[in-house]
């Protein structure tokens, strides 16, 4: 069975123009009020994510696949199992059989992604911790927790919040924090 492909003509999100050398230049319109308590999205969120979502719209016709969407969740640190992203894409998706996503529908679903608590999920966290671990041993040092805590993401902490964390983990005698045990001090 061949998969339905999504009515492009619905998709009104792309402007396409050329600039003054002839250059095709294609920008991604926001056609929803982004600011919306709903979304809560500002204009450096909604860059970042054009960017984002412009690295997998390889035909940049503002629709990705579903395939597509999850490298981009994995980019954000988000893996999520197959089901539970379909779930959420059938939330602001029109096409509920391929689960495509285009420009809008996937900045009102990176709206939710943004409004989760990362503590909720354990799981989910210590995914995001263990993307820092260039070993893959478990542990980080005391300069990636401060980068990953006050240099990443939108909720930076203050260099005397962190100095307060460190003080409340263990270091071991090579000066590394086990994931585990940050993800169980945040959790808690």
């Amino acid at each position: 069975m061949v998969p339905q492909i999504r009515d492009m003509t619905t998709v009104k999100c792309v402007r396409r123009s050329k600039d003054k050398n002839g250059e095709e230049k294609i920008e991604l319109l926001v056609l929803f009020d982004a600011e919306d308590p709903v979304y809560c999205l500002n204009e450096d969120i909604i860059n970042d994510m054009k960017e984002l979502f412009m690295l997998f719209d390889a035909d940049q016709d503002g629709v990705i696949t579903f395939a597509e969407l999850k490298k981009a969740f994995k980019c954000l640190g988000k893996r999520l199992p197959d089901e539970t992203l379909e779930e959420k894409v059938k939330l602001y998706s029109a096409d509920t059989k391929n689960f495509t996503v285009e420009f809008n529908e996937f900045l009102k679903l990176i709206s939710g992604e943004l409004k989760e608590d990362p503590t909720k999920d354990r799981n989910q966290l210590m995914l995001a911790f263990q993307q820092f671990d260039e070993n893959e041993d478990g542990k980080l040092n005391s300069d990636q927790l401060e980068k990953i805590f006050m240099h990443i993401g939108d909720h930076k902490v203050t260099n005397q919040d962190f100095q307060n964390f460190l003080k409340q983990v263990e270091m071991d005698e090579e000066n590394l924090v086990d994931i585990e045990q940050v993800v169980n001090l945040l959790c808690n």
